[in-house]
C-alpha cells in the first residue's frame, strides 16, 4: 500500500498556488505516493479537474481556523485514511492542519508558506511560531521566504528548507506563430518593442509605478514608441485606464487572459516591479517563453533572474532605476531583446515541475523515513 499524503489547502480557486497543485498531484502519484486533498472552506473550480485525474478531494469545513468540531473531524478523516504526510499550504490552512495532524499522530507534518509576512497580525505570527516545532519542516518558495520564517517563527535553516515553484515548461516555450497571432491583436509593429506586464492590477504589484517610467521611457523614445501591456485585472483598471488614456494606444489593457503563453511569446520584454513577492511563477513563465525580464528585487525574484543576460533586477519602488532599465531594453531593440532567449529557456529550467516534483519527493522520502526509524 503507497503512503498517503493529505495535501490541504483553503480552497481550489483558478489562482497560481492551486493551479500548480493540480499539475503536481498526478505526477506526485506516478512515484508511489497516494495524493489527497482536503479544502477547509469550500472545493472551489478547480476541485472537478483534480478528481478527474483520479484524485480524491474531501471537503471539512471550519468555522474558523481554530474550531474545536473542525479539527476533530479533521482528525478523524486522518486516521481513517491512515495518513502517512500532512503537507498544507498557506497560514489559514497550516494552523488546523498542523494541530489536527499532531492529535492525529501523523509521522510527517509539513507547512508550506509562499510569500514574505505571510501573516496579518501580530497574534498570527505567535501562533505559527508556537506550533512551527511541532511540524517537521515549513517549505519556503524562496531564499528571501526562508530568512523571513526563519526570523518570524524562530527555527533554524534544517526546519526551514527551500522549495522553488515549478511551471511547465512544455506549456510555457517560445513559439513564433503565438507571437505573431497575439501581436496582430495588439497592432504591434514587427520592430516596436512590446512590454508585457502578467499581474494583477493591484498596489501590491505597482501597475501605477510600471505606467509612470514607461510614460518617461516613451515620452523620449525615438522612432518606434514601445507599447506596454497590462494583462491582468483588478481594482486599478478604471484609475490606470484613466492616467494612461493620453498615451492611445501605447498602453493596452487585456484583463485576465487565460492564453498566457501566447501573450508571454508576443511580448519582447516582461515586467514586474512588485513590492511583494514570494517567489513569482510570472518571472519563470516568461523566461521559459525565452522572454528577458525587468523586476524589482523583492522576494526570489533576484534568485531566478540571477545574469544580465536574463533580465534586470531594480530596488522595489525606485521609479528612477527602473525607467533606466525600461530605457536600455527598448534600446536593445526586437532584436537584441530576442538574442537573449536561449540563456532564458536555461534559466526557467531549473524553475520546471519535474524540478518541483522531484525535489518533493525527495523531501517526502526523506522525511518519512526519519520518522519511521
Amino acid at each position: 500500500m503507497n503512503p498517503v499524503v493529505v495535501r490541504v489547502i483553503t480552497w481550489l480557486p483558478v489562482g497560481g498556488i492551486e493551479r500548480r497543485l493540480v499539475s503536481v498531484l498526478p505526477r506526485l502519484r506516478d512515484r508511489g505516493w497516494d495524493m489527497k486533498v482536503v479544502c477547509l472552506r469550500e472545493e472551489g473550480p478547480l476541485a472537478a479537474e483534480v478528481r478527474g485525474q483520479g484524485i480524491d478531494v474531501t471537503v471539512i469545513p471550519f468555522a474558523s481556523r481554530l474550531s474545536p468540531f473542525g479539527i476533530w473531524k479533521f482528525r478523524r478523516y486522518l486516521q481513517r485514511v491512515n495518513a502517512s504526510i500532512v503537507h498544507s499550504h498557506m497560514y489559514r490552512s497550516n494552523v488546523p492542519a498542523t494541530i489536527a495532524a499532531r492529535f492525529a499522530r501523523v509521522p510527517v507534518v509539513l507547512a508550506h508558506l509562499h510569500n514574505v509576512a505571510s501573516w496579518d497580525t501580530p497574534r498570527q505570527v505567535t501562533t505559527d511560531r508556537a506550533l512551527a516545532p511541532h511540524r517537521t519542516a515549513t517549505f519556503c518558495v524562496s531564499r528571501a521566504v526562508q530568512r523571513d520564517v526563519m526570523a518570524r517563527l524562530g527555527i533554524g535553516e534544517a526546519r526551514a528548507p527551500i522549495l522553488y515553484n515549478g511551471i511547465d515548461t512544455s506549456l510555457f516555450q517560445p513559439d513564433d506563430a503565438q507571437r505573431g497571432k497575439v501581436r496582430r491583436e495588439l497592432g504591434a509593429a514587427d520592430n516596436q518593442v512590446v512590454i508585457v506586464v502578467p499581474a494583477r492590477l493591484h498596489p501590491q504589484k505597482n501597475p501605477a509605478g510600471m505606467l509612470e517610467a514607461f510614460r518617461r521611457v516613451q515620452a523620449s523614445s525615438d522612432g518606434s514608441k514601445p507599447m506596454l501591456v497590462f494583462a491582468g485585472e483588478g481594482k486599478l483598471e478604471a484609475e490606470l485606464k484613466g492616467a494612461a488614456a493620453d498615451l492611445g494606444a501605447c498602453v493596452r489593457f487585456l484583463g485576465r487572459r487565460d492564453d498566457m503563453p501566447q501573450v508571454y511569446n508576443a511580448a519582447d520584454v516582461v515586467l514586474l516591479s512588485s513590492f511583494k513577492e514570494g517567489f513569482s511563477n510570472a518571472i519563470v513563465e516568461a523566461l521559459s517563453c525565452g522572454k528577458p525580464v525587468i523586476a524589482s528585487d523583492v522576494g526570489g525574484n533576484a534568485e531566478a533572474i540571477n545574469s544580465t543576460t536574463i533580465g534586470w533586477i531594480h530596488d522595489a519602488g525606485d521609479v528612477a532605476k527602473l525607467e533606466e532599465q525600461l530605457r536600455a531594453a527598448v534600446g536593445c531593440g526586437v532584436a537584441g531583446l530576442a538574442s537573449m532567449q536561449r540563456a532564458c529557456v536555461e534559466r526557467a529550467s531549473h524553475f520546471s515541475l519535474d524540478a518541483l516534483v522531484d525535489a518533493t519527493d525527495a523531501y517526502y522520502r526523506k522525511f518519512l523515513g526519519a520518522a519511521q526509524q
